[in-house]
């Protein structure tokens, strides 16, 4: 819920709070911090700032990456974090907001975004001292495995069902034609694997793209696509996150198949495919709402 920012000592929360320096985007799962603030944030929960961290937060925006889990120790006091969100702190009213009452969007510079550690245990005294964080890196590897493998599922699908077109359309970075962006409703990811909703309907078809004749040859068009994936995972590409460390800085995604995939992404991933022995794609069609699935799981070298 949302939160008032509290004052102790006479300082407002506003002077403590900075954005977030993050380093999971360099695949970190430890470091050390200072903690700015403890905000509670619903019965039993309290939200642990700090002005840096590993740890990823699930996106309001654009959930499709589960949060991190692990630890957070002070002295000899260790604390589980249960979930990591976004917090934003209003310049002009002192106003908090954590996780889904989150409002504004990055950019906005009449609010500050940190990464808010969700702990189950009341630390007040915490404000002022160091930390120590550190992520479940068994979740951490799974859930960046699905992320790279999600974005990689798209380009092969993309390239495998090219020929569907018959007018042209925006492009992926690899030359093909954007199946993906043209009809993707949303992603979501688990540990090793990911769900992609497609909506296949008029739309679709008057921008040229036979959906039809997808779902008439459906396994054709799947086996293609995990031919792709399986070059890409022999030939064990890097894959890079490039960006500043401030949490609302735009990142970019890439991976060195051939040509290069690249896309905007804020997600946690893999180093290189030679941590993974496959990506494969499975699909599920409901014809009563025209909507195709591209379920996909990862699977560890």
């Amino acid at each position: 819920m949302s939160q008032s920012a509290p004052e102790p000592h006479g300082a407002p929360a506003a002077s403590r709070i900075t954005e977030t320096r993050v380093s999971y985007p360099r695949g970190e799962i430890r470091g050390t911090a200072h903690i700015q603030e403890v905000v509670p944030v619903s019965p039993g929960r309290w939200a642990v700032v700090t002005d840096a961290t590993p740890f990823h937060p699930v996106d309001t925006a654009w959930p499709d990456q589960p949060a991190d889990h692990g630890v957070i120790t002070v002295g000899t006091d260790a604390v589980p974090v249960v979930d990591t969100q976004i917090l934003t702190l209003s310049l002009d009213t002192g106003e908090i907001r954590v996780g889904p009452e989150v409002t504004a969007r990055r950019g906005d510079s009449g609010h500050v975004f940190a990464v808010a550690h969700i702990v189950e245990r009341e630390s007040s005294g915490w404000p002022g001292r160091t930390a120590l964080l550190e992520v479940d890196a068994a979740r951490r590897r799974g859930l960046s495995a699905a992320h790279t493998g999600c974005h990689l599922v798209a380009y092969a699908f993309n390239e495998a069902t090219d020929d569907l077109w018959s007018k042209d359309a925006p492009r992926d970075s690899r030359g093909s034609r954007n199946f993906d962006a043209a009809a993707l409703l949303d992603s979501r990811h688990h540990l090793w694997g990911s769900v992609d909703r497609y909506r296949l309907g008029r739309s679709l078809r008057r921008k040229g793209f036979d959906h039809g004749r997808l779902l008439a040859e459906l396994d054709t068009y799947v086996e293609r696509a995990n031919e792709i994936l399986a070059k890409w995972v022999a030939s064990a590409a890097a894959v890079h996150l490039v960006g500043s460390d401030l949490f609302t800085a735009q990142r970019t995604w890439s991976c060195e198949t051939t040509p290069v995939a690249t896309m905007p992404c804020g997600g946690t991933h893999v180093a290189h495919l030679g941590e993974l022995s496959a990506i494969a794609i499975g699909t599920e069609y409901l014809d009563d709402e025209k909507e195709l699935r591209l379920v996909a799981a990862s699977e560890s070298r």
